[in-house]
């Protein structure tokens, strides 16, 4: 008991030890786009945790974020240096032109460094630097794929009546104890080797989770297996207040375009489901990307009133490769049909 009081009265304490979270980022041979935060480092439990009463309190940490902005550090790939500041939510992004890399640095996933060089008064600067990835697509990969992640790669229980499912395993679940959905693992790892069945090809994340859960999406990854991959997740800040977004702020939007101007030459796989908009922005893109969007693969979580509207606007849409499955199976014999899995 005294353990768990200990825990509760420390919880919103200020201020902490300060981290540098970056965020996968990705490259071409030319450009190179990283994000990450500086925050005050909470005491989140690493690790299984039996516990649902620590699962909730470590629920509310991720939430309760106290952020660092007017941080100044730099990024260091390859010998190269580059240079951000943080925004008053502790964000910073690096987007930058990336010199010709060395070729042993010619890998799948780039190696970098991020050191901090300033904080605001009152912080105590933290010595030693912070390793960070970047995504650098083979040479190999025949395409690509872009996967929402709730309710198409995490059970999240999104369509759930009045969404309490979603709201237990959010709060009261670990990334140990959240579950895939059926037959995700094994359909991520054949499309990411691709119909020769040994290509290389790189798989995004888009989600409009916050950036909050992060580190349990990444290891939800990892314990199941599932290819690892850069995530972009939201950013819960006040300017969503606003009533209406315009289309050039919507998220998965921007992500979509972000990733497949970055690689003009690579073709994709979308993967999402009903329980929201996935189709129509896919569909959006298979249109502002003509020929680019080899297959759009829709999962039907419950038979609601926006699965039925997604239904028939995939019908108005047949010039496109758009399929509406139930499980796993079907996109497997679709994705095999087309060459874009091998046998199992």
């Amino acid at each position: 008991m005294e353990k768990l009081i200990n825990r509760l009265t420390t919880l919103f304490s200020s201020p902490d030890p300060i981290v540098v979270v970056p965020y996968r980022g990705f490259a071409n041979a030319e450009r190179l786009f990283l994000k990450g935060r500086v925050l005050e480092k909470k005491d989140i439990f690493d690790g299984e945790n039996e516990s649902k009463l620590g699962n909730f309190l470590d629920s509310l940490r991720r939430i309760e974020t106290d952020e660092v902005g007017g941080a100044k550090l730099s990024l260091n790939l390859a010998g190269t240096e580059y240079y951000a500041e943080t925004d008053k939510e502790g964000f910073f992004t690096i987007e930058a032109a990336l010199p010709a890399l060395p070729a042993a640095a010619g890998q799948h996933w780039l190696d970098a460094h991020i050191h901090l060089h300033h904080l605001p008064s009152g912080y105590e600067l933290p010595t030693g630097a912070t390793p960070a990835e970047l995504l650098m697509p083979s040479a190999n990969a025949s395409f690509g794929i872009i996967t929402d992640i709730d309710d198409t790669v995490l059970q999240t229980h999104v369509t759930s009546r009045l969404k309490l499912k979603m709201l237990y395993a959010t709060l009261f679940k670990d990334s140990h104890q959240r579950l895939p959905m059926e037959g995700i693992p094994d359909l991520l790892k054949a499309l990411e080797k691709g119909g020769e069945g040994h290509r290389q090809n790189p798989i995004f994340y888009v989600s409009d989770s916050p950036w909050n859960i992060y580190d349990l999406l990444a290891e939800f990854l990892r314990i199941h297996e599932i290819p690892k991959g850069p995530i972009l997740l939201r950013d819960y800040g006040a300017h969503l207040l606003r009533r209406k977004k315009e289309e050039n702020e919507i998220h998965k939007l921007v992500a979509f375009r972000q990733i497949m101007g970055m690689y003009p030459n690579l073709p994709f796989v979308m993967l999402g489901d009903t329980a929201s908009k996935d189709a129509d922005y896919y569909l959006r893109m298979a249109e502002e990307f003509e020929g680019r969007v080899l297959a759009i693969y829709i999962r039907q979580t419950r038979d609601t009133e926006n699965a039925r509207r997604i239904a028939k606007l995939i019908g108005e849409h047949s010039h496109i490769e758009a399929v509406l499955v139930h499980e796993s199976s079907q996109i497997w014999a679709h994705a095999k049909q087309h060459g874009l899995v091998a046998n199992r």
